[in-house]
């Protein structure tokens, strides 16, 4: 039976771990969630209030949660097809997203160096890329759309595009610039033990209630308490297990698979491409990267399952991963594939994040589509502004975004949901 354990975090090393939170606690903030966004959060409440006692609090380990283990884009240009571009009011959120994303890339880009973090950072575009046929004419609106929006992009086809990837799989792609590759576990790694002295970190410390507490609020802990005038909330797919948000946001649980480096006859078979990263046009299609340390990371598979992805089901989604390898690069078989793990990401019907004050002292952030480490990083920055009563552009352009639609109760919502996928899942079988 396949072992959950996700490659990056495995290749990242050792940290020393954060204490769990015992007894009864006080904070002048609390931050639900060591993902990106509530690293971004402690970091920029702590700049702004240097005084402030800042807890930052994960059910697992801080850093190593879903942000460690997602693809390892940092997305500057959403996929177009995700957008109602036709429209004004489409345009617009197209425009304001764009901004946010570009933000959010470039913090992370100014960190990075800043702190001296080791992330295998390259400032590589995504390519958008399609082997069916059926895909191409959709492929070219993308391009048409980011020229429309003057997003730096080109189309890739044929040799050129083989030549790029070191596979003849794909026939047309879009490359897009702005954006980056990394390795998600590290940049978290690196982003939770280089945060400034008031932020106390809690390890292992799930939180189970949150409730009010006369003018602040107090978080029910397996190992105690903790109370704090305000808490953020930054837990992404997990909202609903908190009873926030179980009417506009699901998680989908996602499987991945990392090879071992490639050897040099198989960099041979490849002409020694140059590392990349590539994105499917088609919902539920494959992901994959080129990785710098020469690995090809596969995620094909996306689904409701709202309980996650145990081993016997990891074991299976393997094979998917091994067969969508081999179709790419034939000299791969499921052999060489050294780690695989699941993890979650958090949807919403009209793909927008949540971003708001819902009570008074109680902030909410997250529900990213798919793109947490430039989206979640700096709306986690800005919900930090947020609750420091600041103002920015970029804090009035997160304010300004259309709220997450409303979804059908349960049972209705997962036979929707499972139907949609198991058409959405066929139409992308080409591209998997």
């Amino acid at each position: 039976m396949v072992e959950d354990i996700c490659g990056w975090t495995a290749l990242a090393g050792h940290r020393a771990d954060f204490a769990p939170l015992r007894g009864t606690q006080t904070a002048d903030v609390a931050i639900i969630g060591g993902g990106f966004t509530g690293l971004a959060a402690a970091r920029q409440l702590a700049a702004l209030r240097p005084s402030a006692r800042i807890a930052l609090i994960d059910g697992k380990r801080i850093g190593e949660g879903a942000s460690a283990r997602n693809s390892g884009f940092a997305v500057a240009n959403e996929s177009p097809g995700h957008a109602q571009l036709h429209t004004d009011s489409g345009l617009a959120s197209y425009r304001t997203m764009n901004r946010l994303d570009h933000a959010g890339v470039a913090e992370l880009r100014q960190l990075t160096g800043q702190l001296g973090i080791d992330c295998q950072w390259e400032d590589t575009g995504s390519i958008h890329a399609a082997h069916d046929p059926a895909n191409f004419d959709r492929l070219r609106h993308h391009a048409e759309t980011f020229q429309r929006l003057r997003i730096d992009a080109r189309l890739i086809e044929g040799k050129d595009l083989h030549s790029r990837l070191g596979t003849s799989f794909y026939s047309l792609g879009v490359e897009s610039r702005g954006g980056a590759l990394l390795q998600p576990a590290k940049l978290a790694q690196g982003l939770a033990t280089t945060l400034p002295d008031q932020v106390t970190c809690y390890d292992n410390s799930p939180v189970r209630r949150i409730d009010r507490d006369g003018a602040g609020w107090l978080l029910e802990l397996a190992g105690g308490t903790i109370t704090a005038p305000q808490v953020i909330v930054a837990v992404n797919a997990f909202f609903p297990r908190l009873a926030l948000k179980s009417l506009r946001l699901f998680p989908l649980a996602l499987t991945a698979s990392l090879t071992r480096p490639l050897t040099a006859e198989e960099e041979a078979q490849i002409g020694h491409a140059p590392s990349w990263g590539v994105l499917s046009p088609q919902s539920l299609g494959a992901t994959m990267r080129l990785t710098q340390d020469r690995r090809i990371l596969i995620r094909n598979t996306a689904e409701y399952r709202p309980s996650g992805i145990d081993s016997r089901r990891l074991d299976s989604r393997v094979q998917v991963h091994a067969d969508g390898l081999a179709k790419r690069f034939p000299f791969l078989q499921r052999d060489a594939i050294a780690y695989s793990w699941s993890g979650s990401i958090c949807i919403s019907r009209n793909a927008k994040p949540v971003f708001e004050q819902s009570q008074p002292g109680l902030f909410l952030c997250g529900g990213y589509n798919a793109s947490g480490v430039s989206r979640g990083s700096i709306m986690g920055k800005l919900i930090a502004d947020y609750a420091c009563g600041q103002d920015n552009p970029l804090l009035s352009d997160a304010l300004s975004l259309i709220k997450p639609n409303l979804i059908p109760p349960r049972p209705f919502f997962d036979f929707g949901v499972k139907l949609r996928m198991a058409a959405e899942r066929r139409a992308a079988r080409p591209e998997r």
